[in-house]
């Protein structure tokens, strides 16, 4: 008979998936105001696992711009090409990052067999399942990065805050999954 997986161990192989990065047709990263995701995003480029970026999000008022242009800033100061960068502005949210991703996908006409997804660890599983209803034919490759909130599969369990926000997912999963914005 099988041991049972503890609340704490399922939670966590549920909520915080995450794959080594591989070569892919673009690097998507989802509307953020921490700086961490589009240094990634900059550093699979530099290192050739994408040729294309794709920032995502609308305006925030926690940085005072739209998400996706500080995100294509920062990677144009550490030396992307414009030719390598795509974004859109409109987005809040992230059923809206991955439509708009796939709109823009279409638009550009962007290959988008093998996609990386750079996020923050606790969001990956929403982002996958969301970007799947999008990218139903796209193999997706979660790419979680810390950001200062330090939230990772070894510590969410261990202060209060970051209890919430984990909490704070699985409630956004079940409330995607009601309104159909998601794949299984």
């Amino acid at each position: 008979m099988e041991p049972r997986l503890t609340t704490k161990k399922a939670i966590t192989n549920f909520i915080f998936a995450s794959d080594k990065p591989t070569k892919a047709d673009l690097v998507i990263i989802p509307g953020s105001s921490h700086h961490q995701l589009p240094k990634k995003a900059v550093f699979l480029y530099k290192n050739g696992f994408c040729k294309k970026l794709l920032f995502t999000g609308g305006y925030s008022p926690k940085i005072s711009k739209k998400e996706c242009d500080f995100g294509k800033d920062i990677a144009l100061k550490s030396g992307v090409p414009l030719k390598a960068i795509y974004f859109e502005g409109v987005s809040q949210n992230t059923k809206e990052n991955a439509f708009e991703s796939f709109k823009l996908t279409r638009k550009h006409k962007l290959k988008h067999k093998r996609l990386l997804l750079v996020c923050k660890p606790y969001h990956a599983r929403r982002l996958k399942m969301t970007f799947a209803n999008f990218f139903p034919n796209s193999q997706l490759f979660m790419i979680p990065v810390k950001d200062e909130r330090d939230i990772t599969k070894h510590n969410w369990w261990k202060n209060k805050d970051k209890i919430e926000k984990v909490m704070e997912e699985i409630g956004k999963i079940s409330e995607y999954f009601l309104k159909g914005d998601l794949s299984l």
